[in-house]
């Protein structure tokens, strides 16, 4: 089932790169992060981890003994899914400004700022009723949110158009200058 899943994502990823419709930076932020958020909660689910994001955004505004509820994981997969499309918008406006060299350096690098950010700094200021306290929980959770930097950035690339992003200036070529020299 999850595989059908995956590969019904991949299909959906390959006809929007063959149609070459992607150039507004904020659309494929915000579709590759939510792309990135499904493979993290499909790597959850692969390796038979049972805390899964969508519960823990839950236990934000339902009561923890409530979030293990379908309905309430439900609204905390959407409330998961909403933070990862907004992150992706934040790693898709980084390029905008950075440009698209090294993608996958700058998506990691994001996704570790979130990690810091929502995981640890959310279980320290107690936004959340479910808390893993295991170190193995904290790991995964690290290793989460690389594979999401790494999928996200990885999607963002792919479905993006070739100028929907600036080429920076160190890696620009034209006639006149290379990157040693100053115009």
């Amino acid at each position: 089932m999850y595989l059908k899943v995956f590969r019904k994502i991949l299909n959906l990823l390959h006809q929007l790169n063959n149609k070459n419709s992607l150039k507004d930076s904020l659309v494929i932020g915000l579709i590759s992060g939510t792309v990135g958020a499904l493979v993290t909660e499909l790597l959850n689910v692969l390796l038979g981890n049972k805390l899964f994001f969508g519960k823990v955004a839950s236990s934000m505004v339902v009561n923890p003994l409530r979030s293990y509820r379908l309905k309430n994981i439900l609204l905390g997969e959407v409330m998961h899914m909403t933070v990862g499309a907004g992150i992706g918008a934040l790693i898709s406006g980084l390029l905008k400004v950075a440009g698209k060299d090294f993608v996958i350096v700058k998506g990691i690098f994001i996704s570790l700022l979130a990690w810091i950010g929502l995981h640890n700094g959310g279980n320290k200021l107690d936004l959340f009723g479910i808390k893993p306290h295991s170190t193995k929980s904290h790991y995964f959770a690290l290793i989460q949110h690389l594979v999401y930097g790494l999928t996200t950035s990885a999607v963002l690339k792919y479905i993006s158009d070739s100028n929907t992003f600036q080429q920076p200036s160190i890696t620009k070529v034209n006639n006149r200058t290379s990157y040693l020299e100053y115009e």
